[in-house]
């Protein structure tokens, strides 16, 4: 950057301050290549790459901007700043670079309003490419797949091992046992033919064959024991990561959950975990005594008869060199198999799901032919890695057993020249045919560990994910709040280049109810989100009884709010299990109490099985206004001292709508409200209403206060009244 900076002061004039320069990615004509952004305390610049010496290509002094935003297009977008009538694009920058250029946009827009010198913080953003190679992280602090090395990986899975040392010692030495007890046999044979056969008598032969079953039923045992001790202790383990996984995926932040779908992670929680599964029960079943096995009878073949033994090495290179160019290959190959099927599940999920609005639209046959291209894009994919192992693995066999064909030949020379007895030989070849036993094994073993390291790297990708900020280091305990809120000067952004809240300021005293008005995407179910904390401010400060939000145990401060949302979410169990979900501890008259003030004890005594009616998936054999009333009997149950009422009776009919106002009045006596309704008449009863435009506040009162005002509040409840009653002269 030292020889950049010094390119770009050559253009600027006396006493010019240079603040920042950073890089984009995409030309002004869409294609990839390298620009330059340079703000100095007077101007804005960009310079292209290979041009930098002619000047820059666009120039903007800092005192004719008015505001600095990002237009998005497909693939990409462009900054652009407004100087008075006039839109002049900047540079252009792919969506990767999103978060980024946000925040120049937004410190530019923020210094060219106050008249000051534009100050930038763009560290965070900038780690998130791979110090090694430059590629773009999955999420921020996570691994790079491409740089992640396969020690790395089994270094990460020892961790879950660990803990478990007194079983791996027994199954250690159940492992060496039985190797030991494999080569015996063969040994035996030479005996057998050597000595046995050649006038050693019935005695000899009768305690040859006695010790021959008693080493294959001591070694049987030792085999049981070690595979019930390998599948005991993989499928631990597989417990271990899978409750690992799940606890991350729990903590994974709104953010992350918004970007990924649950078929995928349903993918990795279940399919990749089993992988691993399999992994850890055949490294202790199969792939170690395999090792141990092989080196045991490389000696053995070395103390039979060295110059055989080498014999048998002659095809080892190529085998080894064989399995890694195979190995390379199924290595990409089994990545993409593992992305696909994620595709696969996650498309399956999310029509499953939601079925009804498939059948609504008569959606089906599309439904199948997306799924078909997925299902084929993943066949093509299986059928290509299988292909490849099908080929690979009988190649490999065949250049193993090349060195047995050697020794054939030249063991059979030695025997003629009596340079080795036949039992010697025989000895020799059944040590042999033991040779590419595990020689085999090992090579299809590869493909195994190919699946399994690719498992583990896209579980690693969630636990490696920017998980939720539970609390921070100073965070004290939330006993008894009052339920005073106060936002103060609260910037916010799902994406950094759009922000959603522009400066929010708002003082809210304990038990004041405040409804939020506004049209959609305006900021209100945002300013909701962040009370709750699912997701931080990213500028200015929430403060509850005058203490920062963050510096109060998260877990705290969620017992004290409570949701009521549009949609109510209700799990697949009984209407009481739904309801005590609030309050684990809750007795069953408890739950009828909440019930009863939700206007819900009625219906519910109505069903079947009462309490114990099982609501089925989602709530799906309730209505909507039921469904609805059981969320708010959850809330009441919780006893919250914030409430939060995200559009409570948005889709329900008017008579439902009444039952549901009485229950709501009865839920926010005495607590702190913040009620979001597109029906402004549900919220006459409100304290304050705040009308929201843009991500900042424009008016702040009571309804009739608002009214009078005549400004955007009147303009929105006149065009409801217009609209209902074009809706009862329709009727």
């Amino acid at each position: 950057m030292t020889e950049l900076n010094s390119k770009i002061e050559r253009f600027l004039r006396p006493g010019e301050q240079l603040i920042l320069l950073t890089d984009t990615d995409i030309d002004r004509s869409g294609r990839f290549g390298r620009r330059w952004l340079a703000v100095t305390d007077d101007r804005v610049m960009t310079f292209a790459d290979d041009a930098m010496g002619d000047g820059p290509e666009v120039e903007v002094p800092l005192k004719d901007i008015g505001k600095v935003a990002a237009s998005h297009f497909v693939g990409q977008a462009a900054l652009e700043a407004e100087a008075g009538s006039r839109k002049i694009e900047l540079l252009r920058f792919s969506n990767s670079l999103s978060g980024k250029f946000g925040k120049v946009a937004r410190s530019l827009t923020d210094a060219c309003k106050d008249g000051k010198t534009p100050q930038f913080d763009l560290e965070e953003e900038e780690r998130r490419t791979c110090p090694n190679c430059g590629r773009l992280l999955p999420e921020k602090g996570s691994f790079c797949p491409a740089c992640l090395k396969k020690r790395e990986v089994l270094a990460r899975l020892w961790k879950y091992m660990r803990p478990h040392w007194p079983r791996l010692v027994i199954l250690s030495f159940c492992i060496m046992a039985g190797t030991v007890l494999q080569l015996i046999p063969p040994y035996f044979v030479k005996i057998l033919i050597d000595d046995v056969f050649k006038g050693g008598g019935a005695a000899l032969l009768l305690l040859v064959v006695l010790t021959l079953v008693a080493v294959r039923v001591i070694s049987t045992l030792v085999s049981i024991v070690r595979g019930r001790l390998s599948a005991q202790l993989g499928s631990r383990v597989v417990h271990d990561i899978r409750f690992d996984l799940y606890q991350a995926i729990q903590r994974l932040s709104l953010r992350k959950h918004d970007k990924t779908q649950t078929g995928a992670l349903v993918s990795r929680l279940t399919g990749d975990t089993t992988m691993l599964g399999f992994i850890f029960i055949e490294v202790g079943a199969w792939f170690i005594p395999n090792m141990l096995l092989l080196v045991g009878i490389c000696v053995a073949l070395l103390w039979l008869n060295p110059s055989l033994a080498l014999l048998v090495l002659i095809p080892v290179p190529g085998v080894v060199l064989l399995t890694l160019w195979f190995y390379r290959r199924l290595s990409r190959m089994y990545h993409r198999w593992y992305q696909r099927r994620a595709k696969v599940s996650a498309l399956a999920t999310d029509s499953i799901s939601g079925i009804r609005v498939v059948k609504a639209f008569s959606q089906e046959p599309e439904q199948i032919r997306r799924f078909g291209e997925r299902s084929a894009e993943l066949y093509q994919t299986t059928a290509a890695a299988e292909s490849m192992w099908a080929t690979g693995g009988p190649l490999i066999a065949f250049v193993t057993a090349l060195g047995g064909f050697l020794v054939w030949y030249f063991g059979g020379l030695a025997v003629m020249r009596d340079d080795m007895t036949v039992g010697d030989l025989m000895a020799f070849i059944t040590y042999i045919f033991m040779f590419y036993g595990p020689i085999t094994m090992l090579t299809g073993f590869s493909d195994f560990i190919n699946r399994s390291f690719a498992a583990a790297q896209r579980l690693f990708e969630i636990t490696d994910a920017e998980q939720e900020v539970y609390d921070d280091p100073d965070a004290r305990p939330l006993l008894e709040p009052t339920g005073a809120i106060k936002f103060e000067e609260v910037h916010f952004s799902y994406t950094k280049d759009k922000p959603i809240l522009k400066g929010m300021n708002l003082d809210v005293k304990p038990g004041e109810m405040i409804g939020f008005v506004g049209k959609s995407g305006a900021g209100k179910t945002t300013m909701t989100n962040l009370i709750c904390r699912f997701y931080d401010v990213d500028e200015g400060a929430i403060r509850l009884d005058g203490a920062d939000i963050k510096k109060i145990r998260l877990r705290d401060l969620r017992k004290h709010i409570g949701i009521v949302p549009q949609e109510s979410f209700l799990f697949n169990g009984t209407i009481t299990e739904n309801i005590r979900y609030a309050n684990p501890d809750a007795t069953r008259e408890q739950i009828i109490g909440a019930a009863s003030a939700a206007n819900a004890h009625g219906f519910i005594m109505r069903l079947p099985d009462g309490y114990d009616t099982r609501v089925g998936e989602r709530g799906a054999r309730l209505s909507g206004g039921e469904k609805q009333r059981i969320a708010i009997a959850r809330a009441i149950l919780h006893d919250p001292k914030i409430l939060i009422l995200d559009e409570a009776t948005s889709s329900v009919d008017t008579e439902t709508e009444e039952l549901i106002q009485h229950a709501l009045a009865r839920l926010v006596e005495g607590r702190t409200t913040f009620a979001i309704a597109h029906r402004l008449s549900t919220l006459r009863h409100a304290n304050r209403l705040l009308v929201i435009e843009d991500g900042k506040q424009t008016e702040l009162g009571t309804h009739e206060e608002l009214l009078a005002k005549k400004g955007t509040y009147y303009k929105l409840v006149e065009m409801q009244s217009k609209l209902s009653s074009i809706t009862a002269v329709d009727g």
